[in-house]
């Protein structure tokens, strides 16, 4: 059985594909209105990235630890996770705050001031009412903090299965992630809802955005990476490129229910695209795993979190235009992407050296995700 590689530079440029789809998503509309509808349904569709990076932070940390971590390396390992979360997620949080005065003045100050301690705790998701309060894009942060902080329990059960039992573990956390779904496609608790707006019904929001409906995504990445790590996903590199290709064909035709898409239903796709890429070797590994792309992928949190205030401080800016035009769009990417980069170099890596342990017992190797960015 071949033993998998402990680097995986095509990951981490993976990450900054998702993240910056996941930034078109928000903000790139008028990128892509000249071309045909179904480009613009799958840029549309890029809230589905949010889950590839769920279940690419499972994936990478299941790869990247041989057994159950004792007491010490479980607090090494969260305050490794900490330092790679929150310098940009508070950065942004700072950045935010004239939106949030605007809320408070909207929502009160009662409300506004929960949703601020909550935000800066990261416990926002956990509220589906407010997950979207000062920063919105951090609601996935929130998640992905939770998962974190349950990953160490999660992976010393997991690890202790047989490979059978290991893969029916995949498999049942992908069909509990779907569950979910389903289940409120079936009893619509929220009574019929046909146009998805801003203002979204309770149920939907706690089935988007609350962290154990989406555990399922990364509890199978994690199943999925301590298999590679065994040398026991035998995945071929060709499979990537198929398998992306195909996630851009069901977004693009938008047939299938929008729920469903975003809580799992494509976590088999994502697996295929994950697996082959943790291999190596194609074409599509290759430019991912290219220096300038890698780099982008290192800043794809901070991308993912800078990118609403950074866009609010573009419009705010003396000439912005009225309605975004393509090229005020590519200049605020560019410097979007230029400002996450600098955060990560300048501010984020000073800080995870810094809590670094020695030794490197519980931080994960080179190519590990985050949120999403997470998405």
């Amino acid at each position: 059985m071949r033993t998998p590689p402990t680097q995986m530079p095509a990951l981490t440029g993976l990450r900054a594909a998702a993240a910056l789809a996941i930034v078109l998503f928000h903000y790139g509309g008028q990128l892509v209105a000249w071309a045909p509808p179904w480009v613009n349904a799958v840029r549309v569709g890029g809230y589905v990235w949010v889950g590839l990076f769920f279940v690419l932070s499972g994936f990478v940390l299941g790869s990247a630890h041989a057994g159950p971590l004792d007491g010490s390396a479980r607090r090494a390992f969260w305050a490794a996770r900490a330092a790679r979360l929150y310098p940009a997620y508070l950065v942004a949080l700072v950045l935010s705050a004239p939106g949030g005065i605007e809320a408070a003045a909207r929502l009160g100050v009662a409300r506004a001031a929960t949703s601020g301690l909550a935000s800066v705790a990261l416990v926002q998701a956990w509220f589906p009412p407010i997950a979207f309060s000062w920063n919105s894009p951090g609601w996935s942060t929130s998640v992905i903090a939770a998962f974190y902080a349950v990953f160490p329990f999660a992976a010393a059960r997991l690890g202790k299965l047989s490979t059978p039992h290991l893969r029916a573990a995949a498999a049942i956390s992908w069909c509990a992630s779907l569950a979910f779904p389903a289940a409120w496609l079936a009893l619509e608790p929220d009574g019929p809802v046909t146009v998805f707006t801003e203002l979204e019904p309770p149920w939907l929001l706690a089935l988007k955005f609350h962290p154990v409906p989406r555990a399922g995504e990364f509890v199978t990445g994690v199943a999925l990476g301590l298999l590679h790590r065994r040398g026991a996903l035998q995945v071929p590199a060709s499979a990537a490129a198929p398998s992306l290709l195909l996630v851009a064909v069901v977004l693009a035709t938008g047939a299938i229910p929008f729920v469903l898409l975003h809580n799992g239903l494509l976590v088999p796709l994502f697996a295929l695209v994950i697996a082959g890429l943790a291999r190596g070797g194609s074409h599509l590994a290759t430019a991912l795993s290219a220096r300038p792309v890698r780099a982008l992928g290192e800043a794809s949190f901070a991308l993912y979190a800078l990118q609403e205030p950074i866009y609010r401080i573009a419009r705010a800016m003396p000439g912005a235009p009225r309605h975004p035009k393509p090229g005020f769009l590519l200049l605020y990417l560019l410097a979007t992407c230029l400002a996450a980069i600098a955060m990560t170099r300048l501010v984020e890596a000073p800080i995870r050296r810094a809590f670094r342990p020695r030794p490197l017992s519980a931080d994960p190797p080179a190519g590990t995700p985050g949120p999403a960015g997470a998405a």
